[in-house]
């Protein structure tokens, strides 16, 4: 017996040190980050907001993360050289999924080589890893706070010890031209209007059942094309988006899907099962053709 009980507890061990002994708790992840930074510091108490508080921490940017999956947010100051200050939002958007989706929706500037992707410019550090996004801010001197916001961001995704995985949807993108640093993820209105202006009405029906991928596609050296590709609950719901999205943006198409933009750029868009697809800004209708060809919509 006491052999037996022994062995039990030796693959106890193993266990724990092969895996959840190395992944730390939310509290743990909160606990372990540092409260000195290089010469910053930790200043004021550490707060949390969850989606009924998020208002309170956030003036007009609660909309884009309520908009998906988010949880809550873990926030910290720190205090560096003169009055400037240095704060660290944890996002915790319960997928890896959502976690890239609202890292995606802003990145415009240079990628920095931390977490999962990340990007850097004017003392903000954007970066997501796991189910987490993370955004580090600098208030006041940018150049003094920039070494302390890249170590900080260094020392939170070493903390995140699981990695996510991307999106499904994004398999069905065409590979050719893609210009992979501006795909977007969302599920909103709001969100697709924060990248491509539709209308102000929800014409497409997206909703937080919906989930939709946003790309970029070089066409030549002065022209870009855009692909929007939505996923429905079932292929009833994608045939009435589709529907409502011919009748109030491009009426002219009719039962084609394509039509002629006042720029002179074309438009088409095609249904297919559960999937709604709509190019904008194609030079020619058949270019708009040829390229709908490659899109993988049976792809899950």
């Amino acid at each position: 017996m006491k052999k037996i009980h022994f062995l039990l507890f030796l693959c106890f061990l193993i266990h724990c040190s092969g895996g959840e002994m190395n992944n730390l708790s939310e509290g743990d992840l909160y606990q372990s980050i540092p409260g000195r930074i290089l010469n910053w510091k930790a200043s004021g108490e550490d707060a949390v907001y969850d989606r009924k508080t998020l208002f309170d921490y956030m003036n007009g940017g609660a909309e884009l993360y309520l908009a998906y999956d988010f949880k809550k947010v873990f926030v910290r100051r720190f205090s560096g050289p003169g009055e400037n200050e240095i704060v660290l939002d944890i996002y915790d958007m319960d997928s890896s999924e959502e976690a890239f989706g609202i890292f995606s929706l802003d990145r415009e500037d240079e990628e920095s080589g931390i977490g999962q992707g990340s990007t850097y410019g004017f003392g903000l550090l954007r970066f997501w890893k796991g189910r987490y996004f993370v955004s580090i801010n600098a208030f006041g001197d940018e150049q003094a706070a920039q070494p302390a916001i890249l170590e900080l961001g260094k020392v939170v995704a070493a903390l995140i010890k699981q990695e996510g995985t991307l999106p499904a949807l994004l398999g069905s993108l065409p590979a050719k031209n893609l210009k992979k640093e501006k795909i977007s993820y969302f599920h909103s209105n709001i969100s697709l209007n924060n990248r491509f202006f539709i209308a102000s009405e929800n014409i497409l029906d997206l909703s937080s059942r919906t989930s939709c991928v946003f790309a970029e596609y070089v066409v030549d050296s002065e022209n870009t094309a855009y692909l929007l590709l939505i996923q429905y609950e079932n292929n009833a719901s994608a045939q009435r988006a589709y529907k409502s999205f011919i009748g109030s943006y491009m009426p002219e198409a009719q039962d084609s899907g394509f039509a002629q933009m006042e720029n002179g750029k074309w438009t088409m868009a095609k249904v297919e099962q559960n999937k709604v697809a709509v190019v904008f800004e194609a030079p020619d209708k058949e270019w708009a053709h040829a390229f709908q060809l490659e899109i993988k919509f049976n792809k899950r």
